[in-house]
């Protein structure tokens, strides 16, 4: 007895399949654009910054930066300063956002145990640049530049 052979149509595809397959993908978008809009900070744009901190227990990367309780940014990494032996938290935070100069930064906790980064703006009219160190004290040189006298 021989095996029923499958009839292959030369035709492409039918209407059904094209439908089905259009709705996977855009039901693939949107769910990209949920995680996106959910992990991250909902923009594309961001730039580097440095806190100096005495203690940055409980941070990790990929912890959150809040102002004012809201989700600006992100950890991207963890270094310790050698000559000063403070954490050094780098971070990026949304590009719409322009902190003054004088602004500081605190190892905080939510309501349900989680740990962020909460970001505190000065009062300086001067905005902070791309790359600046946040939390220095007074007379400790940033990472990587000479003390100050």
């Amino acid at each position: 007895m021989a095996l029923p052979v499958p009839k292959i149509s030369s035709r492409g595809g039918n209407l059904f399949e094209t439908i089905i397959s259009a709705l996977v993908i855009l039901v693939a978008l949107g769910f990209m654009a949920f995680f996106i809009n959910r992990t991250s900070t909902g923009h594309l744009g961001s730039y580097g910054l440095k806190v100096s901190l005495a203690d940055a227990s409980g941070l990790s990367e990929g912890s959150e930066v809040r102002l004012a309780g809201v989700k600006v940014g992100s950890v991207t990494g963890l270094t310790l300063e050698p000559t000063s032996y403070r954490a050094v938290v780098e971070i990026r935070v949304r590009d719409d956002l322009s902190l003054p100069a004088d602004s500081a930064a605190a190892v905080s906790s939510s309501a349900l145990g989680g740990l962020y980064l909460a970001l505190v703006p000065g009062h300086s009219a001067v905005p902070i640049a791309e790359g600046a160190v946040i939390g220095l004290p007074p007379g400790v040189a940033a990472p990587g530049r000479p003390s100050r006298p």
